[in-house]
């Protein structure tokens, strides 16, 4: 049984009478999935929605978790906050462990669960997700160790799901950043497009509706990301969005019809997307 459950308004009261205690939390959409899982001490659990509603300059820590809060707020609806439990000030390894372990039980999206937590909890010590060597050697999907911009970008993408090789890059490391044109070449939609598209709009807190103007380039944990030459090449070719060019290729927009909102559900899926915040 958890030691409270409520709304925002009546979780004030029950954090003042356990001040100074740390706490295994989960935050909940309307109908009771927990869509995050967390570790928290004194005001901690509220911080998420505080961070959402304001938008961070330099980019959210977690743009999936902020996605997924705005979504609830602007249909009216609020979250639910569960405390898991309470662990006084001696007992924080304990605190890490149970949230450890709720997040491997309600499962992260690459999991094929519905948690939009990077992390698996445990600090450092659990990875975003189970790449081996041979795949990064292979893909460059992997977090490579010594090149932390790129790490974060690839953390990133792995929350929203698996693919081969990684479609966004920082934009300093990119030799050349060319202004897209379609590839001569005739070009299927495939995820990897999808997911490109996907990261952008997760970033700028877009949701994938008829209209929405996806920017090619974003900025998350102060790292700018990019769209790279070929894959912006390769989804216009294949119809899976509308381009409008700037003198500067980083400023390039990427617009949505009906049709296209929908080949990406079909794509990348119904649930990956709900799960996430974007629909």
């Amino acid at each position: 049984m958890s030691a409270f459950e409520g709304y925002s308004t009546e979780l004030d009261t029950f954090l003042s009478t356990n001040s100074g205690k740390y706490y295994v939390y989960e935050l909940c959409r309307p109908n009771g999935d927990v869509f995050y899982v967390g570790k928290g001490l004194n005001r901690r659990v509220i911080e998420h929605e505080l961070e959402a509603v304001r938008h961070h300059p330099v980019g959210e820590s977690n743009p999936f978790k902020c996605n997924v809060i705005r979504q609830i707020l602007n249909e009216g609806a609020q979250i639910t906050y569960r405390i898991d439990q309470v662990f006084d000030a001696s007992e924080e390894v304990d605190c890490l462990e149970r949230e450890a372990r709720l997040i491997a039980k309600y499962g992260r999206r690459h999991e094929g669960g519905t948690l939009t937590n990077l992390a698996g909890g445990l600090g450092s010590t659990s990875g975003s997700s189970p790449y081996s060597t041979e795949k990064h050697a292979a893909t460059l999907s992997g977090v490579p160790k010594n090149n932390p911009e790129r790490a974060t970008l690839n953390t990133f993408l792995q929350g929203i799901g698996e693919v081969e090789s990684v479609p966004i890059k920082p934009a300093n490391q990119m030799a050349r950043i060319l202004p897209t044109t379609p590839h001569p070449n005739k070009r299927h939609p495939t995820a990897r497009c999808a997911y490109a598209l996907i990261a952008s709009a997760a970033a700028h807190g877009l949701p994938i509706a008829s209209g929405v103007r996806i920017p090619r380039s974003f900025t998350y944990e102060r790292v700018e990301g990019i769209i790279e030459n070929g894959v912006a090449r390769d989804l216009v070719k294949a119809g899976m969005a509308k381009l409008f060019p700037a003198d500067n290729p980083r400023d390039e927009i990427f617009m949505l019809s009906a049709q296209q909102c929908d080949l990406l559900v079909n794509l990348v899926g119904r649930n990956q997307l709900r799960n996430i915040g974007l629909i």
